[in-house]
């Protein structure tokens, strides 16, 4: 159909600019993962040639394969070699990205020999302030609110496939304040998938077998958050 009326001109256009760009990047998701350590930063140590940072990266760059087909999702890693990433720059990365998850993967340890099992944290909302009396905070407010809301969702997803990989070892879903979560304008989470100081666990992470259970794990997880409604 052809429109002749000139008074729908800037009508139209306007519903362009103002609609085309999120038309473009609909079904886009950007997914920030997180291999923890690296570098000198070794992190715990679960044989005399492995270490945490090993694991992390090695389960980091699964995940990446896992996704390099999904076509709605573009997934980005902190690090792709054994360098070291500070705590801030990795939140800087997911920032600068645009990040719409961001997933950090650890290996847990300590609380003694018999302590085994995963443990997710999810980002918590920064302290409120003393009062809160105009449009801006309000607003900051809501987004952090759906921030944690969309934290917890995806938290519970992996926690999902997880027991699948630890069955009836899961520690629960956390809200400590961790820092590289801390502040960050995106839903994000931090796995801790086993205890390197425990003797089964540790033979599960050293397992590639395991490590493709648990990128598989976080994979399935990430795809089902966004089909799910995750943002």
């Amino acid at each position: 159909m052809i429109i002749k009326s000139k008074k729908l001109i800037p009508i139209i256009t306007l519903f362009m600019i103002l609609i085309l760009p999120s038309v473009a990047i609909a079904g886009k998701h950007v997914v920030v993962i997180d291999p923890a350590h690296g570098g000198s930063d070794r992190g715990v140590k679960l044989s005399m040639s492995l270490y945490e940072k090993d694991v992390t990266l090695t389960i980091a760059k699964l995940v990446k394969e896992n996704l390099s087909g999904v076509q709605d999702i573009t997934l980005k890693l902190t690090r792709s070699d054994d360098t070291n990433v500070s705590p801030a720059t990795r939140k800087k990365i997911a920032g600068e990205a645009g990040a719409d998850l961001f997933v950090s993967i650890h290996v847990n340890a300590g609380f003694g020999l018999d302590a085994k099992g995963y443990e997710i944290y999810y980002t918590v909302a920064d302290m409120p302030s003393a009062e809160k009396s105009n449009s801006g905070e309000i607003l900051k407010d809501m987004n952090q609110t759906e921030r944690l809301n969309s934290s917890v969702i995806f938290a519970q997803i992996i926690r999902e496939n997880m027991e699948k990989i630890f069955p009836r070892e899961g520690r629960g879903l956390r809200n400590a304040p961790v820092f590289v979560l801390q502040s960050m304008t995106t839903p994000g989470v931090l796995l801790e998938t086993g205890f390197a100081t425990n003797l089964e666990n540790k033979k599960k992470l050293k397992d590639k077998e395991v490590e493709k259970a648990i990128a598989n794990a976080i994979s399935e997880s990430i795809k089902k958050y966004f089909s799910t409604g995750g943002k």
